[in-house]
This record gives structure tokens, sequence and C-alpha cells, in this order.
């Protein structure tokens, strides 16, 4: 029982980074690793319980380096060292299938444990390497982010890790280059053809980037990529929505399905949009109607089949005048009055009334002048 005392009290005032301290909160029953072993995953499951028990300063235990006291001559110390050896290998036998506890609950160090359980599962296991390799030799990007494909590669190269023994210090440099290199090649590999550029740039550096810097390059390029490929869309579709609210000044070259004239399409076609009432005819409203309003409406609208320009071109005018309050800074009352005095010039050319044929050609001559102002915008 003084034993006892005695060695509690000792690991109490040890230093916690010790390998015979306990801490209160170490239990028997902990389980130190995520995965337990299972026979196939022992790389995988050593390399998590040597960190774990790194962490603890126990390591010491199960490699040998920390051999047992004697009893004899130093009982406080032999009893602090039997203390940790019990808990470790009760670590152990709680990290590993119950089928694989039956055979280490009956050792009496857990450095006899670690070394059963080493040449048991160590084994190189050339079926799971030769699965391992083949992935990595077959693996593309495809329809992948350049992200997920290379999670792929990291996942494979891990698995892989696990497999392959630590070589001699003197040669560790070397390898982890050769290791980085080959791995950079893997990844460029399967990278789609648009990385073309970008994979050409990476091999010509000097010295090679190792893969990580290459994954950060090649994201860029995807990120610069989608950027490049969003703005045309967006030019698109602000062309066509000025496309719509600004009419072309080339509209002469425009053809309506439906009137069949030039000069316009047949969502803007007015034969089709306007119909008039009182005449029953296309083309312009009741308020517009020249058959209603008199103005001559039957020689005005013969004047336009005979191809009158001057007439045609008032028309026109003072059709679109209804639909716009200002028409390249011509009011539609401006309109209304040319259009009559156009058609007072087609009543008195026939009546041979010469003062007036005198004013219609004035009010002939400011029509035209409209019409080619008019054109000229």
């Amino acid at each position: 029982m003084s034993n006892t005392d005695g060695s509690n009290t000792k690991n109490t005032s040890l230093d916690p980074s010790h390998p015979y301290y306990v801490h209160h909160s170490d239990q028997p029953g902990h389980l130190l690793v995520p995965t337990k072993l299972n026979g196939t995953n022992y790389q995988s499951w050593s390399r998590s319980m040597l960190h774990a028990l790194t962490a603890k300063s126990k390591v010491g235990f199960i490699d040998g380096s920390i051999s047992p006291p004697s009893q004899v001559e130093d009982p406080t110390i032999y009893f602090l060292w039997k203390q940790c050896n019990s808990m470790i290998m009760s670590w152990l036998t709680h990290s590993v299938e119950a089928d694989i506890a039956e055979g280490i609950i009956h050792a009496k160090t857990s450095q006899q444990v670690w070394e059963d359980l080493r040449d048991q599962f160590s084994q190189k296991n050339a079926p799971a390497i030769y699965q391992v390799q083949r992935s990595i030799a077959t693996i593309t990007q495809g329809s992948s982010t350049v992200a997920a494909y290379y999670t792929k590669f990291k996942a494979l190269w891990a698995e892989l890790d696990t497999y392959r023994t630590h070589v001699a210090c003197n040669q560790e440099k070397l390898h982890n280059e050769e290791k980085e290199e080959d791995r950079l090649m893997q990844f460029l590999m399967g990278l789609n053809d648009v990385f073309k550029a970008a994979r050409s740039n990476i091999l010509m550096m000097n010295p090679l980037p190792n893969v990580r810097q290459a994954y950060s390059l090649v994201i860029q390029e995807e990120m610069q990529r989608q950027v490049s490929s969003d703005t045309p869309e967006n030019f698109s579709i602000a062309a066509t929505v000025q496309g719509k609210s600004f009419p072309s000044k080339n509209s002469k070259e425009k053809l309506c399905d439906h009137c069949h004239r030039s000069g316009h399409i047949i969502a803007d076609c007015r034969t089709l949009k306007y119909h008039c009432t009182f005449c029953n005819k296309r083309g312009h409203t009741e308020d517009r109607c020249r058959l209603k309003n008199g103005g001559g409406a039957a020689r005005y609208t013969q004047g336009i089949h005979r191809g009158n320009t001057p007439s045609a071109h008032m028309a026109d005018a003072s059709q679109q005048g209804a639909g716009n309050s200002l028409i390249n800074g011509i009011s539609p009352e401006y309109l209304q009055q040319l259009a009559q005095a156009v058609s007072a010039l087609n009543k008195n050319n026939q009546s041979g009334n010469n003062d007036v044929h005198a004013n219609a050609a004035g009010s002939s001559t400011s029509s035209h002048a409209f019409v080619n102002i008019a054109d000229a915008n």
C-alpha cells in the first residue's frame, strides 16, 4: 500500500512531458485512433497510433527505447513503468478488432504487442499497391473541377504512402524530390486539353514547381476561364436589350414578313398593330384617319400607291409622329401642317391656280427639306 501511495505521489510530481506521467484524463478504455486495425489497414492504423502515442510521450514503450526498470532495485520507478505499460496495452487492445485482440491480450509488454502486430500485418500488400497505382495512372479530369480532380490524387497518394517504407535520412531529400516530380507529372497528364498552355508553361519552369504549386497555377487558370466565359454572355444580353430599345439606323435593310415592306420587322409593323374602326383599314387608328378628318384622303392614299415621294414620306412621318411626341426635333403639329400643304398642292395642280401653286411649291420645298432631315437622321 505504501508503494502505491508513493508511486502516485511520484507520478503527480512528474513533468507532464515525462514518459511515466499519466494524465488524470487518460483512461484504459480510450480509443486513440479513429479506425480499428482489421488486418488490411495496418499501414494507416500504425501511423495513426504512432501519432497518438507520440502526443502522449509514450512511443518509447513500444519501440524499446524505454526498457523496464528493476523491480528490486527501484520498485517505485518500476511501478510507474508498469502503470504506463498496462495503460498502453489497454489502448492497443481497444484499437484492434475483437478477433485480433484475442491474440494479444496475453502479452506481457506493450512492445511485444506492437511487434506481434507488425510482424503479422505489415507485410507488403502487392495487390493493394497495384490497385492504387492503376487508379493513379487512369485518373483524368473529365467533367470534374480542378479541385475535385486534385483531391482524388491526394487520397490515392496518401494511401500509397501507407504501403511504402521510410528511407534512410541521408537519402530522404532525394527520395522526396523524385516523389514530388512523379506526382507533378501524374497531375499534369490527366488535365483536360483546355489547360494545355498552362501545362506547357509549368513544364518549362526551372526548377519545376511541386505539385501543390502547380495546382495553384492551374486553379487560377480555371478561374480566369470562368470569368472570360461569363463576359461574352453579358455583352450578348446587353446587345439584345439595346437592339430592342434602340433600333439600328440601317432599318431599311429589315423586311417585314407580314406586309413584305422594308424598313421594319413584323414586331413593329403598323399594318399589323393598328386598325381603324372608322374606315376599317389597317395601318392607322381612328384619330389619325384622313377619311374621317378630311384633307384629301383618297388622293393622298392614291399618291402613296403611285410612289409620290414627298407624300409618302409625309404619311410615314405623320404616322410615326402619332406614336412619339417628338421625332428628330419636329412636333406632330408641324407634320400635320406639312401633310395639309402637300394635299393642297395636289388639289391646286389640277385647278391651275398659279398663286396657290407657288405657295404649295414652297411647302413642297419644306417637305423635301424635312425628308432630307429625316433621312439624314
